[in-house]
């Protein structure tokens, strides 16, 4: 059976992220290996090919990986050889490799690129979507029904921009505060006048 590759399109916070971790998660570490095109170096991402030899490669935001690195993916998931040029050195192996992406949008791939991809585009999410996906990352992370019923409500009602993430960084914000009615007022205050990055890094440097 030839690899199968897929590329998820949507705007931020529709969980496509989740999805990748969820691979992760399934195959575990030895079989899948995951990485963020804006932190991804090409001599990292072709010695982990090397030496893991992953059966799936999971490509967060791929549209941030450099021009280059993605003509190395491109060669990988239309012949199966990974070859590499070091010091007038050439390793070469073939392997089998089905590759999974998100994006938020494809203008920053080239072409060729894209056209290797079974592309799924997104819609936005409804209340209804939205509120089943939420409250079930966060139960998962171990709030009780009652915060993931209230925070998934408060940011779907008062944020602007909505989305999964803001849900899951309010449920790690609030998770052991015993005022949880509060607190979630509070952090959504806080999302609404700062924003989810400046509140990421207030909370670490406390």
């Amino acid at each position: 059976m030839e690899p199968i590759h897929i590329l998820l399109v949507g705007p931020p916070g529709q969980a496509k992220t989740l999805f990748l971790k969820c691979i992760l998660e399934t195959f575990g570490e030895k079989k899948a290996f995951f990485t963020v095109g804006g932190n991804a170096s090409k001599s990292g991402i072709i010695d982990v090919l090397f030496d893991m030899r992953p059966k799936y490669l999971l490509v967060d935001e791929i549209e941030h990986l450099r021009p280059d690195y993605q003509t190395i993916l491109l060669s990988l998931m239309e012949t199966g050889i990974l070859t590499q040029t070091l010091h007038k050195k050439v390793r070469q192996t073939q392997m089998k490799t089905w590759v999974f992406a998100t994006s938020n949008g494809t203008k920053r791939l080239s072409e060729p690129l894209l056209s290797r991809f079974r592309v799924m585009y997104l819609n936005e999410y409804n209340f209804s979507q939205f509120y089943e996906i939420s409250t079930r990352r966060l139960l998962a992370e171990g709030l009780s029904d009652y915060a993931a019923d209230e925070i998934a409500k408060s940011v779907w009602e008062q944020l602007p921009s909505p989305n999964i993430r803001n849900c899951v960084q309010i449920g790690h914000l609030v998770k052991n505060e015993s005022n949880i009615d509060m607190a979630i007022v509070d952090e959504i205050r806080n999302f609404k006048e700062y924003g989810l990055d400046v509140q990421t890094t207030i909370r670490g440097e406390k």
